[in-house]
């Protein structure tokens, strides 16, 4: 866990021990391999990924990454009056896949080993945060 951007959300009376317990489910998949916590402006507040793993993104690019996720959900949203609402975008790369999800006026962000299902990802994660954002 990044001990520098644990925050509380007072907003949402979210602690980071539930958020870090609910990592800890995502990641008992092994092909999870990071899950971070942004707010609408493409903050990091919360991440946490698999032990010993060096993410191959630099904290540098990463700041750009979160700011594109949060912008591609905004952007996407456009658009539920006349499709539905959305529930996740995923992004496909050879080294990694991307998955953002919107909940709540926050991005959750989980990386994958390639070729995973992401449908089955995304929606143990959509459930696991619901519960965890609507109390």
């Amino acid at each position: 866990m990044n001990l520098n951007h644990k925050k509380i959300l007072m907003s949402t009376q979210i602690i980071p021990k539930s958020l870090d317990h609910a990592c800890d489910v995502l990641l008992a998949n092994n092909s999870v391999r990071y899950v971070g916590i942004l707010d609408n402006m493409g903050n990091l507040i919360f991440d946490k990924k698999q032990r010993e793993l060096e993410l191959p993104i630099s904290d540098e690019k990463s700041r750009s990454l979160y700011i594109k996720s949060v912008l591609g959900i905004l952007f996407e949203k456009d658009f539920d009056n006349n499709v539905g609402p959305l529930r996740y975008i995923v992004s496909h790369r050879t080294k990694i896949d991307m998955i953002s999800i919107p909940i709540f006026g926050y991005v959750v962000m989980i990386s994958i080993e390639p070729n995973e299902n992401c449908d089955v990802i995304a929606n143990s994660a959509i459930m696991i945060f619901e519960k965890l954002l609507k109390n």
